[in-house]
């Protein structure tokens, strides 16, 4: 860059020294749009349009005559010409230094009496600078335009100018595309200059290419070149006025020339033009971490060439944030849907939650920045939509399976109950939400409690099951501890174990069984007294029973026995049954006897119980028998108390 420079500055001392007049440039219009241009317009595109071009012969001839001809103001050199300029400020891509563009060089001819200027009414519109970048501060960058009638003799000035431009740009450090485009049309000047030819600025300083920024009309201005002696410019503004207001995006050379409607004087329209800064656009799928490292590289390339704002380049990096967090979900959904069916139940878990975790911090970070720029235009713009798009992709993603989607349900569902206490206000809604925060196999509370958003968890899980166990068991529970174990207070047992059964509350249906359980061990105390007092009844009667049944039994024997003497051979086998039918009868008698006389086996209700069931059945056993004996013969059982 230095070299280049150089070698123009060397050629530059070579050249003749040169004449200049200056040829004074009038604002003779102003426009500035309505649009609210906020801080995120951070581009400046301008155009130049030069219309009356032929009326130059008529400037410079009142140049050097006057414009009412009354006195010779004639030089000793000729003019040969005309060198307009524009200068931008404050553009910092080329360092602290004004820049001065040369935007037109016509030939002047002279013939006997006057010059004659070879300038087009039809010339293009120039772009001289597309998306320039403007700081935070800049609300624009107007352009200053000069024209500058040039003679061959004395010509320092031009050349000095064009040299120190260039002195300037060789000071940057790492001069860009942009930059050495203008050094190239430093020396297109020189070169159409010393062939004495026309020169139009062509080198336009693009730093985009291929970018569809939104862009619309800033500010209009009209510049009128005249000689020094005119003193007011009148431009109609009306008709102009309202074109520009109705041409945002784009104004057309022809309407322009018609709508300003000025003939007397060469006159230059410069229009500014905005732009917005533009994101790079990303859907789900194309997020990865790989992606954002080279993001986040582009923009902080972008940052250190200027090429964005501080605002910019600060909601960029919260940007890549955000995305990093997208991405880091997007790797646990990888991992879970490749190895849901093959892992454990625990990995699953832990996987699920991964997912789960990311999500939540991905909508945390979208509340944050909701919050923090609520009123920043650049947030919400052209951020923001991002950021709400990027969350929709999040959202589709946990549809894919009911795990997924319950997992959607429970950061929902946490989110609301810290945002919002009246979402958990009453037993009906803490049931609610706890049947929603436990739809996702979570992994171990020592696993969650090792995160920011596991600890999260537990905690509001356990706040909400201690106000639903204050508002909802406890009382039963005490009044159920206060209450004596008993047939009568059974029910109030039962119905706290179903309501405790209903209950979604994990940490209350435990509460309800411990409490349950000290009930039943009293219950059972209760049980207890009643077997063994019903064991003593039955041993009393089962006492009775063996000695009135024995009596019985000996009596139906000594009948048999009578029985048997006396019969005869037809009633023999009718005796003989009889007789096996009282030797049961003894035996179940015998039985009983030898049971009452038995203790259970250790003094538990279970047992107890059984040793009265049975008792119960060998006492039932024995009446039973003998009431088939007395049914099949009662003259054998005419017994003294035999009934």
């Amino acid at each position: 860059m230095r070299k280049i420079v150089l070698a123009f500055f060397l050629l530059l001392l070579c050249q003749q020294a040169f004449a200049q007049r200056n040829i004074e440039t009038r604002l003779g219009y102003s426009y500035n749009d309505d649009f609210a241009f906020t801080e995120e317009w951070q581009y400046l595109s301008t155009d130049v349009y030069l219309f009356n071009g032929n009326k130059f012969t008529r400037v410079l001839n009142e140049l050097e005559k006057g414009v009412k001809k009354k006195q010779k103001k004639r030089y000793g050199n000729s003019l040969e010409y005309l060198f307009i300029t524009a200068q931008l400020k404050n553009m910092k891509l080329f360092g602290n230094d004004a820049i001065v563009y040369p935007l037109y060089n016509f030939y002047i001819d002279q013939d006997k009496k006057s010059y004659k200027t070879q300038v087009s009414d039809h010339l293009e519109v120039v772009r001289i600078i597309d998306k320039m970048p403007l700081t935070s501060t800049q609300s624009s960058i107007d352009a200053v335009i000069n024209a500058k009638a040039v003679t061959n003799n004395d010509g320092d000035q031009v050349f000095s100018l064009v040299a120190n431009q260039l002195v300037n740009l060789s000071k940057l450090t790492n001069p860009s595309g942009a930059v050495l485009s203008l050094v190239g049309e430093f020396g297109n000047l020189l070169n159409a200059r010393s062939g004495k030819k026309e020169y139009k600025f062509s080198s336009t300083i693009r730093l985009y290419e291929g970018q569809d920024f939104d862009t619309r009309l800033h500010s209009v201005r009209i510049y009128v070149f005249v000689p020094s002696d005119v003193k007011g410019v009148s431009i109609k503004s009306v008709k102009l006025t309202d074109y520009l207001s109705k041409s945002a995006s784009k104004l057309d050379r022809k309407s322009l020339e018609e709508f300003a409607a000025y003939k007397d004087y060469p006159f230059m329209v410069v229009a500014n033009y905005k732009s917005l800064y533009k994101m790079d656009v990303l859907t789900g799928d194309e997020v990865t971490l790989d992606l954002i490292e080279k993001r986040k590289q582009k923009i902080l390339n972008a940052y250190e060439q200027k090429l964005v704002n501080d605002e910019t380049f600060r909601q960029e990096k919260l940007y890549v944030e955000f995305l990093r967090v997208f991405a880091e979900m997007k790797q646990n959904l990888n991992t879970y849907r490749l190895n849901y069916r093959n892992n454990s139940p625990e990995v699953n878990a832990k996987n699920l939650f991964g997912i789960v975790q990311e999500y939540k911090r991905l909508k945390s970070t979208f509340d944050a920045r909701e919050k923090e720029f609520a009123k920043n235009s650049a947030y919400i713009n052209i951020f923001k939509p991002e950021y709400e798009a990027i969350l929709n992709n999040a959202e589709l993603y946990l549809e894919a399976d009911h795990n997924l989607k319950n997992g959607k349900v429970l950061v929902n569902t946490l989110r609301e109950l810290e945002n919002e206490p009246k979402s958990w206000n009453t037993p009906e809604k803490r049931e609610a939400a706890l049947a929603k925060l436990y739809a996702v196999e979570l992994p171990k509370p020592e696993y969650l409690s090792a995160s920011v958003e596991g600890e999260a968890i537990i905690r509001l899980i356990k706040k909400l099951e201690d106000q639903q166990y204050n508002e909802v068991f406890s009382q039963d529970l005490q009044k159920l501890s206060a209450a004596e174990a008993t047939d009568e207070t059974l029910a109030q047992r039962n119905s706290l174990l179903d309501k405790a059964a209903a209950s979604k509350c994990q940490s209350c249906r435990e509460k309800v069984r411990e409490g349950v359980t000290e009930y039943n061990k009293r219950y059972d105390s209760f049980k207890l007294k009643q077997a063994l007092r019903k064991k003593d009844e039955l041993n009393q009667l089962a006492e009775q029973t063996v000695f009135k049944n024995l009596k019985k039994q000996l009596c139906i024997e000594s009948n048999l026995q009578t029985a048997t003497a006396a019969s005869n051979t037809t009633l023999e086998q009718y005796i003989s049954r009889m007789h096996e039918k009282n030797n049961e009868f003894g035996k179940s008698i015998k039985q009983l006897d030898q049971l009452n006389k038995q203790e259970p086996e250790a003094v538990r209700l279970s047992n107890v119980q059984e040793y009265n069931t049975k008792l119960q059945q060998h006492i039932k056993e024995v009446e039973q028998n003998f009431e088939i004996l007395y049914g099949l013969d009662k003259s054998l059982c005419n017994c003294m108390d035999a009934s």
